[in-house]
């Protein structure tokens, strides 16, 4: 029965995983070419932070186009819309021409992301289900990482790389086209986006979503920049980016760990600090190091970078009761969508000032702010402290496949934990 049930997603998994090395060479791609283009740095920040947009409407409004159309053709429509997207791209290279198509393409991988999560949920088992999300994210992971690597094939300045990436775009379409899965039942309507009530009950979980959404906008679109101006050449870009991504899965499960052991806050704080002390050390050996060492660093960077919106959401999460995850999760993914597309903006106009490690002064400041607001922060007993669960970004119906919205029918008698000695 297992083995039907991963065989019956493999077709799913592999278009993700297809889609995902399009979207990891697309980001590293455009930040590169822009660079070599006469615009503004408010003008460059503005288009890279359109994807952004794009990701913030479709987390609101994917889910109608899934109701009209089902699964399998909504699926087929945002990979279309992708694929055009990018190879207009390549053709039609001007601000105002970017900004509006890398909208689209936010709009349109937000809505395969809904499909691929609500099409899994439908899938999974309780049981399972933890297993099936460690897998998505991955392959999430993976998939962006060896995009990275992708740079190779074509002169950026060129439209061979646009071209790639618009043939792994349609080629996410086969598996799924010639898979034999039905098609998932029909989604329900959205839940309200719990915003106020997600500021109610956690303030540090707010502040540290949002900051781990200006930090991650910064990893993917301005780290690029910063790495051509501090004279590495267009071949380093992909390792160091690869180093960023791939850094991010390797401290998901031990920072998960201690934030179950030790609470949320005491491992924000260790966590932005960490990212405090790391920009800085980045920032010093802007230019003045080779290569290697500075993929290390940026390994430690993204570890810690891509840990802090996974410890937001646990963070706001421990205090809700079931029923509320969605809401709540569609807050976060608000707030993080929306500092992701500020930090483009913000940061370039910042980078444009400063020297080539301009970017790291800008991601150490906000990581220090996140450090300070937990360190201020009153303490939160969290009143239900349910396991840390390995989250990217993504859709609101992505929290459905967490098994704590489950575990009420399994539940005895619901009684209030007294708080560990160390809290006290």
């Amino acid at each position: 029965m297992e083995r039907q049930f991963w065989v019956s997603i493999t077709a799913l998994m592999f278009s993700i995983g297809v889609l995902l090395l399009g979207v990891g060479l697309m980001g590293t791609l455009l930040s590169v070419r822009l660079s070599f283009e006469d615009m503004s740095g408010q003008a460059k920040g503005l288009v890279l932070s359109a994807y952004y947009i794009g990701l913030v409407i479709g987390s609101q409004k994917g889910g109608w186009v899934i109701r009209q159309a089902g699964h399998i053709r909504a699926f087929a429509i945002f990979a279309a819309l992708c694929t055009v997207a990018i190879l207009l791209q390549g053709l039609y290279v001007t601000g105002v021409s970017w900004f509006l198509l890398r909208i689209l393409i936010g709009f349109s991988t937000s809505g395969i992301y809904m499909v691929v999560e609500s099409w899994l949920n439908e899938r999974a088992e309780p049981s399972n289900r933890g297993t099936v999300f460690s897998a998505y994210q991955i392959i999430t992971y993976a998939g962006i990482g060896m995009g990275q690597f992708l740079m190779h094939l074509g002169d950026p300045q060129g439209p061979e790389l646009f071209m790639i990436v618009g043939v792994l775009f349609a080629l996410c379409l086969v598996p799924v086209a010639l898979s034999r899965a039905s098609n998932p039942p029909e989604p329900l309507a959205q839940a309200r986006m719990a915003l106020g009530q997600t500021w109610r009950d956690s303030h540090l979980a707010v502040i540290t979503c949002l900051g781990a959404g200006l930090l991650s906008g910064a990893v993917y679109t301005l780290i690029p920049l910063a790495a051509l101006r501090m004279n590495l050449a267009v071949s380093d870009v992909a390792p160091l980016m690869a180093g960023l991504v791939l850094g991010g899965v390797a401290l998901q499960w031990p920072i998960g760990h201690f934030s179950d052991r030790f609470g949320r806050r005491p491992l924000i704080l260790l966590v932005a600090a960490a990212t405090t002390l790391i920009t800085a050390a980045m920032m010093a050996a802007a230019g003045r190091v080779p290569l290697w060492p500075l993929v290390g660093l940026s390994a430690l960077l993204g570890g810690f970078v891509f840990t802090l919106y996974p410890l937001s959401v646990a963070l706001a999460n421990d205090s809700q009761d079931e029923g509320d995850f969605v809401g709540v999760s569609a807050a976060l993914i608000f707030l993080w969508g929306i500092g992701a597309a500020i930090s483009p903006i913000l940061g370039g106009s910042i980078l444009a000032r400063t020297p080539p490690g301009g970017v790291f002064i800008y991601m150490g400041v906000i990581s220090a702010l996140v450090a300070v607001a937990a360190l201020v922060q009153r303490r939160h007993f969290e009143r239900i402290r349910s396991p840390f669960r390995m989250m990217t970004r993504s859709a609101p119906t992505l929290v459905e496949l967490d098994p704590r919205a489950y575990e009420e029918e399994d539940a005895g008698p619901e009684t209030e934990p007294e708080p560990p000695e160390w809290y006290r």
